[in-house]
């Protein structure tokens, strides 16, 4: 049973599931677990693989090719649940059931935007002055009738 899953979100791969337990290589070779015919992908391009046995780790195999992890260039880089990876015009999200990355959990990444709140206001505002107008127009035209 796989512990792990590309789920293709876009290009060539659109709806398809790549489910793997240890790695899971890409590329445009036919020794390639998700074989990628399209210009832009090296031969061996990108590696998934489990390390220490909790880990996932990205890893890009060829420097003349990009590999895109949520839409920044990576070398290498450790992976969590529902990350999108993206080689050429492909792009998958990674399914890993209990991996969460450390980003997510940051006090910073859950702390509430005080920008939204902003926004709260200042539509607030605006929507009760033209209210407000709305219903002095309304009076002044009730006047002069």
């Amino acid at each position: 049973m796989s512990l792990y899953q590309l789920k293709g979100t876009s290009g060539s791969v659109i709806n398809q599931s790549f489910p793997f337990q240890d790695t899971l290589l890409l590329g445009s070779s036919e020794q390639c677990d998700v074989r990628l015919a399209e210009p832009g992908v090296a031969p061996r391009h990108a590696e998934i693989s489990v390390v220490e046995g909790k880990r996932l780790l990205l890893r890009n195999l060829d420097p003349g090719f990009e590999t895109l992890l949520n839409g920044v260039p990576v070398d290498q880089q450790a992976l969590g649940s529902g990350d999108e990876i993206r080689v050429g015009s492909c792009r998958w999200m990674l399914q890993a059931p209990g991996l969460r990355p450390e980003r997510l959990l940051t006090a910073e990444a859950v702390k509430p935007s005080r920008v939204r709140w902003l926004r709260i206001f200042v539509w607030t505002t605006l929507a009760a002055a033209v209210a407000a107008m709305l219903v002095t127009c309304y009076l002044l035209d009730c006047l002069w009738i």
